[in-house]
């Protein structure tokens, strides 16, 4: 009983629905019962790295049937072709610009890369030749030349001497040259701690003793000698290397060759589906329209005749015979 109850109650509640009654109303829900095909279902990647809208995709679907107004069932599966050839090329759009991102992010991290191996193999080579300019090549070596200055710096600034280990990177970094930076900051230390003499040898009379800031100066002079010069530098090979890195940039502003073909009969195959799509959609409206391609063109929805030849006189057709 509850349930026969139930059912005359939803018709004549149904019976007080009158659903729209105004020609806009009867347009927005005219789609109400349809459901998207196998075309809208599939196209749209919903789930993992390269998520995209549903929501997009379906407001272009909506767009194109509020333009071309399909009618019947196969103008409805011509129209979500065209919307889905539209979606794979918006995809391969995308494609293209995420190689050229890819070149130009690789090419980037291969040039430190490039970089950190050359300052790697020139520390390795004979220390008294570093100093002739082997690590003066490009900004990133001369940076790194400049970083270990800023360490020396601040450790003779606290101490007013070299000690053992700033004395090996100074070595590592600027060579043994004679009166070289690493020559001059060793001297300068020995000479304020009093080691210059042979270990076997007495040490000199504490009235004869150099004086300490003296040398401290000396050394920090030399260094911020070297800072200013390595400073200059750096700027020069920064206003090379951007020089450079501008050209390489638009020399890489297009993929490679072999993905440029692949991105372009990847679109050309697209566009020959997408033509095709929209030729049977206007092709279907003109027989639903009862106009043939072939016959006179359409005024509205009537067809205007084409206008007939004159005939043809005797010496026409006594012409025509020969």
């Amino acid at each position: 009983m509850t349930i026969e109850k139930r059912l005359v109650a939803n018709q004549k509640n149904a019976l007080k629905s009158t659903g729209p009654r105004t020609l806009e109303g009867k347009q927005v829900t005219r789609w109400n019962a349809l459901k998207h095909g196998l075309l809208s279902r599939e196209v749209v990647i919903r789930a993992g790295e390269g998520k995209e809208s549903a929501v997009a995709f379906r407001r272009l679907l909506a767009q194109l049937r509020a333009e071309l107004r399909p009618e019947g069932v196969l103008e409805e599966m011509l129209v979500e072709k065209i919307a889905v050839c539209y979606w794979r090329l918006r995809r391969a759009v995308r494609a293209e610009m995420g190689e050229i991102r890819k070149d130009l992010d690789s090419a980037s991290w291969r040039a430190t890369c490039h970089d950190l191996a050359t300052l790697d193999r020139n520390k390795r080579i004979d220390k008294s030749h570093i100093y002739e300019g082997r690590l003066h090549g490009s900004s990133f070596d001369v940076a790194h030349l400049l970083s270990v200055l800023e360490d020396i710096e601040a450790e003779v600034e606290a101490a007013g001497v070299v000690d053992e280990y700033c004395q090996e990177r100074l070595l590592d970094n600027f060579g043994d040259e004679e009166w070289g930076l690493a020559y001059k900051c060793i001297f300068f230390s020995m000479v304020a701690t009093g080691t210059t003499q042979d270990s076997g040898e007495r040490e000199k009379p504490e009235a004869e003793a150099p004086d300490p800031d003296r040398c401290k100066q000396a050394i920090l002079d030399a260094i911020r000698h070297e800072k200013k010069m390595l400073t200059r530098l750096k700027e020069i090979h920064e206003e090379e290397e951007d020089l450079q890195h501008e050209a390489r940039r638009a020399r890489l502003a297009l993929p490679s060759k072999e993905v440029m073909d692949k991105i372009l009969r990847y679109e050309t195959t697209i566009e020959r589906q997408l033509y095709r799509a929209i030729n049977e959609l206007e092709r279907s409206r003109e027989v639903r329209l009862g106009v043939r391609p072939s016959g006179g063109r359409v005024v509205g929805v009537e067809r205007v005749a084409q206008p007939a030849l004159p005939a043809p006189r005797g010496d026409d057709v006594a012409d025509e015979a020969l």
